[in-house]
C-alpha cells in the first residue's frame, strides 16, 4: 500500500451522526448527502454506516454517483439534488432514483421515461425560496406538485427548498425562507395534494434553525467533521474524519542557500534537514500550499519549503532533524499537533468541503474505528 493514505475515522462519523440525530429528534428522518464520494470520504463505505445509524435517505449529485450506490446494493430512496437532461432520465427511471424537478417538461420527461421503464418513479419538486441556483418559484409549486400528483408514471415523494446563508451569524434571511417555504407546502396541501416529505435542512440550518427542520434534513459537511464556515457559532463537538497522511522517504542535510524543487523558490538560511514526502497536488496537496503550509511530524509543526510537486513535496525539520524514514506526516486530520482540514483551508481561502473533495481516489481509503 502507498504510505500516502486518507485514513476515514468512521467512528467519528457514526458520532457526529448521532448528534444529527440528537439535534432533530427521533421521528424526522435524515437524508445523507454522499455526493463527491461522500466529500472524498467514500460513498458505498459510508452510506452503508449511515444506513445502519439510522438513515433513511441518501443524496447524490449525478446519475453516476447513484449508481454506484444503486450497483452496490443500496435499496434505500436515492435523492438527485441536481436537475438532469433528458438524455439522463430512462437511465434514472432503469435505478429507480428520486429526482429533483422544478418545471413542467421534467415532470412530464421522467413520467415518460418512467412508463417506458414500467415502474413508478418518485420526484421531489424543489422550490426556490432565495437560494436562486434551482427551484421553482413559490407561486408555481402547487400546480406543479398537483402535475406531479395526477402524471401516471410518477408520484410526488418530497417537497424540498435550500438555504444559501443558514450558517451565517444572522439568522433573519433563512427564518424568512422557512416561513416562506413553510406557506408554499400549506399552498400545496390546500389543492389536496400530499407533499410527501418537506425537506430544507442542510449543516447549517441543522445547527442553527430548528424551524426549519420539517420532516427530514440534509446533513453534509457538519458529518464529516466540519461547521459549513466559520462565521457559525460552535454548539457542537464534530469531530473531523478525514486525516490524511503519508510517511517520510528520504532525508538529506542541506547547506544554508542550497534551494531545492521546482522553480528553486526556497532555500534554507541555516544548515537544516530536509524530508521529502511522496505526496503531491496530484492526490490533492494543493500547489498553493508551497512555502506556506504545514504538516506534523512526531506532533510538532514543520513546513512545506519549495513547489509542491505533482507526486511529492518537501518538509523542513530543522538542523536538529528530529525524525526518520518511514515516519508519519500528518497533512490534515485531528491528530495532534497536526493542521485540520479547516484550518489548511484558511490558508487557501477556501472551505473545507474543498480540502477533503480534492482528495484524489489514487489516495487509498482506509477505514478504522469501527
Amino acid at each position: 500500500m502507498r504510505p500516502t493514505r486518507a485514513l476515514i475515522h468512521t467512528d467519528r462519523f457514526r458520532r457526529n451522526l448521532r448528534l444529527v440525530r440528537r439535534r432533530i429528534g427521533a421521528d424526522r428522518c435524515i437524508c445523507v448527502a454522499v455526493k463527491a464520494d461522500a466529500y472524498g470520504h467514500g460513498a458505498v463505505e459510508l452510506s452503508r454506516i449511515a444506513l445502519e445509524e439510522g438513515a433513511t435517505h441518501l443524496a447524490v449529485a449525478t446519475v453516476d454517483e447513484a449508481a454506484e450506490l444503486k450497483d452496490a446494493g443500496f435499496d434505500c430512496p436515492v435523492v438527485l439534488l441536481g436537475l438532469t437532461v433528458p438524455e439522463e432520465w430512462p437511465r434514472i427511471a432503469e435505478l429507480g432514483l428520486e429526482p429533483f424537478v422544478s418545471d413542467r417538461p421534467g415532470i412530464v420527461g421522467l413520467a415518460e421515461a418512467a412508463r417506458a421503464a414500467g415502474r413508478t418513479l418518485g420526484l421531489h419538486l424543489k422550490v426556490d425560496t432565495g437560494m436562486g441556483r434551482i427551484g421553482c418559484p413559490p407561486d408555481e409549486a402547487p400546480e406543479l406538485a398537483s402535475l406531479a400528483a395526477e402524471t401516471p408514471g410518477v408520484v410526488l415523494r418530497g417537497t424540498a427548498t435550500h438555504f444559501p446563508v443558514a450558517d451565517s451569524s444572522d439568522p433573519a434571511y433563512t427564518r424568512d425562507q422557512a416561513d416562506r417555504f413553510r406557506r408554499t407546502v400549506e399552498a400545496i396541501r390546500s389543492r389536496g395534494v400530499d407533499p410527501g416529505l418537506v425537506h430544507a435542512a442542510n449543516s447549517g440550518a441543522i445547527i442553527a434553525h430548528d424551524e426549519a427542520f420539517f420532516g427530514m434534513v440534509r446533513p453534509g459537511i457538519m458529518l464529516y467533521g466540519y461547521y459549513p464556515s466559520r462565521e457559525q457559532e460552535r454548539t457542537l463537538p464534530l469531530e473531523p474524519v478525514m486525516e490524511l497522511r503519508s510517511k517520510i522517504v528520504f532525508l538529506k542535510t542541506l547547506r544554508a542557500g542550497t534551494p531545492v524543487s521546482y522553480g528553486l523558490t526556497w532555500s534554507p538560511k541555516r544548515d537544516t534537514v530536509v524530508a521529502t514526502v511522496p505526496a503531491g497536488y496530484a492526490d490533492g496537496v494543493n500547489r498553493r500550499l508551497s512555502n506556506r503550509g504545514e504538516v506534523a511530524v512526531r506532533g510538532r509543526r514543520v513546513p512545506i519549503v519549495g513547489r509542491v510537486c505533482m507526486d511529492q513535496f518537501l518538509i523542513d525539520l530543522g538542523p536538529g532533524g528530529d525524525a526518520e524514514i518511514g515516519d508519519d506526516v500528518v497533512i490534515f486530520g485531528a491528530s495532534e499537533g497536526a493542521p485540520t482540514a479547516e484550518d489548511v483551508a484558511v490558508l487557501l481561502d477556501t472551505i473545507p468541503y474543498e480540502i477533503t473533495c480534492r482528495i484524489d481516489r489514487r489516495v487509498p481509503r482506509i477505514y478504522v474505528g469501527g
